[in-house]
């Protein structure tokens, strides 16, 4: 498989942090920025969804390849918000696109783990001869949904969510015309479900005017079931736990050492978490790129638009890419991948 492009694609509307000040006491405000290392993110305006920021970061860059819209065949959207219970949001991107009807397209329901995961299912189905070129879109619009707007938040346990998270997608382009894998390795711990939950609005507890309502949770805070639950220390402890072995699994795989690696990019989690993994692994700081200051924690897009914000120079020469997403469910999973001419288009903004 060739990682042939990649482009990404946030809301024009801009939202510093720092105007949680309007709502809330400076000293709470500081304290989680400090700890994210988010001082600013983009939020869609009502009405936009993933799969629209997916679509605009996609038929650009099919445009810059030179990609004729009949020969993509396979669609993977990878997202935690959907537009519909059903179909498919991968459908949407399919129609608006206009690719052709010889084409495999379906969802996954993932996050943080979500753009290295499509990229090994993308992968796989072009191992199998299945599918010459596919698009993999990643990205998670959450504003006004499963967290508050940042300037609409007034209750105090929404109000690390509501900093910490911003809006993206992002579209991956990949084909059978090379090989530039050198390693992978995926894992799961499925008894880690209540670190990162949105307890309502599914099979569980089905949608409701009760959703609506907020309750004590069994965390002793006051949250509508509708909203995202996060766990800070259990994920950062299972964080700490899974990944340097990860990083270990991969590298043995691509017989690469940490100096022979261009470039390291982790999912966006928070800076605190970042800085803690940079320094177990003895990562050296230039080869660890973060996107978590200017944009949040945007999910599964969070690989892809570190990438093209903060790596454009790496895209046209040969490069050593380590790439390692963990975060819900409980998941985590890595790529070692070695590309050459990668089409990156600048960042689009809708």
């Amino acid at each position: 498989m060739r990682l042939a492009g990649i482009s990404a694609c946030v809301p024009k509307n801009k939202v510093e942090t720092s105007a949680a000040y309007d709502n809330f006491k400076q000293f709470d405000v500081d304290r989680i920025i400090g700890n994210t290392g988010v001082k600013e993110k983009r939020e869609a305006e009502p009405g936009v969804t993933t799969t629209d920021l997916c679509i605009a970061a996609a038929g650009p860059l099919l445009d810059q390849l030179g990609w004729e819209r009949e020969s993509v065949d396979a669609v993977v959207l990878v997202t935690s918000s959907p537009d519909y219970v059903m179909p498919a949001s991968a459908h949407v991107a399919h129609r608006e696109l206009g690719l052709s009807e010889r084409c495999l397209v379906f969802d996954v329901n993932l996050g943080c783990s979500g753009f290295t995961h499509g990229m090994m299912i993308v992968e796989s189905f072009i191992a199998s001869g299945l599918v010459k070129r596919g698009l993999l879109l990643c990205g998670d619009m959450t504003s006004g949904t499963i967290r508050p707007r940042l300037r609409e938040c007034d209750q105090r346990p929404d109000l690390a969510n509501a900093i910490l998270f911003g809006d993206a997608g992002t579209a991956t382009a990949l084909s059978a015309e090379g090989d530039d894998v050198r390693a992978r390795s995926f894992a799961a711990d499925g008894s880690g479900i209540k670190h990162i939950i949105v307890p309502g609005g599914a099979a569980r507890e089905p949608w409701a005017p009760a959703l609506f309502e907020r309750r004590m949770n069994e965390y002793d805070e006051e949250r509508r079931p509708i909203d995202l639950v996060l766990r800070g220390p259990e994920i950062l402890t299972f964080t700490m736990k899974k990944v340097p072995p990860l990083l270990r699994e991969l590298l043995e795989g691509a017989g690469w050492a940490v100096d022979d690696v261009d470039s390291f990019v982790l999912h966006q989690a928070n800076r605190f978490m970042l800085d803690f993994l940079a320094k177990r692994m003895k990562l050296p700081k230039d080869r660890v790129p973060m996107s978590i200051a200017e944009y949040g924690n945007t999910s599964s897009a969070s690989i892809p638009l570190t990438m093209v914000a903060c790596s454009q120079g790496l895209m046209q020469p040969r490069t050593k890419w380590v790439m390692m997403g963990f975060g819900v469910g409980l998941s985590w999973s890595g790529l070692a991948m070695e590309t050459e001419g990668v089409v990156s288009l600048p960042l689009i903004e809708v």
